[in-house]
């Protein structure tokens, strides 16, 4: 009986202090779960970015169980020492920030041409500027720099050659705009006043821009932009008729600009020059081209009009083209030759 019972008993392995006969399955899962969680928890590995920030967050933990430990000792004298300190580096922060938004990085140098300045830095191109003087905030949205100029911080406005033929002259290299402070200034197809905008921070609180504009809605902007400044006189009026501004434009305009279409310009020039212009003063002509697509533009291209300007006593006495800003233009500076009749 013995031998038959060995026989149908199944062989068991116990291990030590196992009662055997039972199955112990589920136990030894229990026992291999634990087994191998305890290590991982040992044996984990952090990444280095919590590390890190664990490393970092210790100094501050001290800090503030320091600064609780103050507080209660001293009275809250360090929370106000520790919030003054917090203070300092913001406001040390915030310097940082205006000084890259207002450019100190940046260098700001005279132009050749009175009242105009050279933006230099090693990042963008040489931008051309003046120096604002208005109040408004913006006058057509350009681009405003705050930076020291000669111990002082000056406020400038971007003068984009893309935007203003005048401002294409002077990246084109003209030798002398004949522009000064104090100057009256008689600006014929001003637009929207963008370049006007410029000349009348070259010309001063002292000098008078006169801008003549011929479309309504053109003039109603000049409007709006001669309510920030002082010294600019919208006029909406054809300014091939210049009997009808007589007078408001007074008879000792300095320089004359002309932005027409180029079947009135010769002409709306040489009768504003006749009813306004002093003699031996100067004027500037931008002159365009009808046929700019697919021609190579040299200054030979405009001799009709310069041949015609010095019949109308008009001496052309410089010539720069501005591409590639206003592509097909010729920027013209010269003087008026007509001699003071004298009664």
């Amino acid at each position: 009986m013995e031998s038959k019972s060995k026989r149908r008993s199944p062989t068991i392995s116990t291990h030590e202090g196992e009662v055997p006969g039972k199955s112990t399955h589920r136990e030894d899962s229990k026992i291999t779960a634990s087994h191998f969680a305890s290590p991982t928890k040992k044996t984990s590995i952090k990444s280095p970015i919590k590390n890190s920030e664990e490393l970092s967050m210790k100094p501050e933990s001290k800090s503030a169980i320091a600064s609780i430990w103050d507080i209660e000792s001293a009275g809250g004298d360090s929370m106000q020492s520790h919030c003054q300190s917090e203070g300092n580096v913001q406001e040390q922060e915030v310097m940082l920030e205006t000084s890259i938004f207002t450019g100190t990085s940046e260098r700001i140098e005279p132009h050749r041409h009175y009242g105009v300045y050279l933006l230099r830095n090693r990042f963008d191109a040489i931008q051309l500027l003046t120096r604002n003087t208005s109040s408004s905030a913006d006058d057509y949205g350009e681009q405003r720099v705050i930076s020291e100029y000669r111990e002082m911080r000056c406020e400038f406005r971007v003068w984009s050659p893309f935007q203003s033929k005048l401002a294409a002259g002077i990246m084109g290299g003209v030798s002398d705009l004949h522009l000064q402070i104090g100057s009256k200034v008689l600006y014929l197809g001003a637009g929207f006043g963008r370049s006007v905008s410029h000349i009348s921070d070259i010309v001063g609180e002292s000098g008078m821009v006169y801008a003549v504009e011929q479309i309504p809605w053109a003039g109603s902007q000049l409007t709006v932009l001669a309510n920030r400044r002082s010294n600019i006189v919208p006029i909406v009026e054809d300014a091939t008729m210049p009997y009808k501004y007589r007078y408001e434009v007074p008879a000792c305009i300095d320089i004359i600009l002309a932005d027409l279409p180029p079947s009135i310009l010769i002409r709306a020039l040489m009768l504003n020059a006749r009813h306004f212009l002093n003699p031996g003063g100067h004027f500037v002509a931008y002159l365009h081209s009808p046929n700019s697509q697919g021609v190579v533009f040299n200054k030979d291209s405009f001799a009709a009009e310069r041949r015609l300007l010095k019949e109308k006593q008009l001496e052309p006495k410089e010539m720069v083209l501005l591409e590639p800003f206003k592509a097909g233009y010729a920027f013209v500076v010269g003087v008026y030759t007509r001699k003071d009749v004298s009664l």
